[in-house]
């Protein structure tokens, strides 16, 4: 992973990588996100590199597993633009999808940890926070029951239950949130 400067993007990568910010800053503007937590997440992804490929096969900036980018991209996933793009638009779409939290920058964590560890895994670790936490476990009940607030609804608390439902990988998630929203989560 890499250190971290004061707004959590390395120095020397920052230099190096703001030819993209223009990009960054289009999209994340087109799609109602905060530009610099685009750029922190595309440098946690692909390194700032647009030709990264990763051993599982995910290409480009935003490192697009090629079923995702035949969903979400159009063109070529090494092209920057297309990449970022489509990047932003999945953040998007993952933001909506998890309305059940209150709170925008805790909803941006749970929308990223759903980017890094697909949506499916969140739900179900949702699922078990909520039951942990003395609410209904399934979202149906939850919304039947009145959406009644809990703690579940703070990513510090859901995450402790990942490791259940992503086993080891639950570690590469919680510090992939934690880079790209430059904070250690206690």
């Amino acid at each position: 992973m890499r250190g971290k400067g004061g707004d959590g993007v390395s120095a020397s990568s920052s230099s190096r990588h703001d030819q993209y910010d223009g990009l960054l800053k289009q999209y994340a503007e087109e799609y109602g996100l905060e530009w610099r937590l685009l750029k922190r997440q595309m440098l946690a992804e692909s390194g700032g590199n647009p030709r990264a490929v990763s051993p599982r096969g995910a290409k480009g900036l935003m490192q697009f597993m090629p079923g995702a980018w035949r969903e979400w991209g159009q063109g070529d996933p090494f092209d920057p633009a297309a990449s970022i793009r489509a990047g932003a638009a999945y953040m998007r779409f993952l933001l909506s999808k998890f309305q059940e939290i209150p709170d925008d920058r805790e909803r941006y964590k749970f929308a990223l940890a759903a980017y890094n560890a697909g949506r499916a895994n969140i739900n179900r670790c949702l699922e078990y926070a909520r039951q942990a936490t003395g609410a209904p476990g399934s979202f149906d009940e939850w919304v039947k029951a009145g959406r009644p607030p809990g703690p579940w609804q703070e990513w510090k608390v859901a995450r402790e239950f990942l490791s259940m439902v992503t086993g080891r990988n639950a570690a590469v998630t919680i510090r992939y949130v934690e880079q790209i929203m430059g904070e250690e989560e206690e």
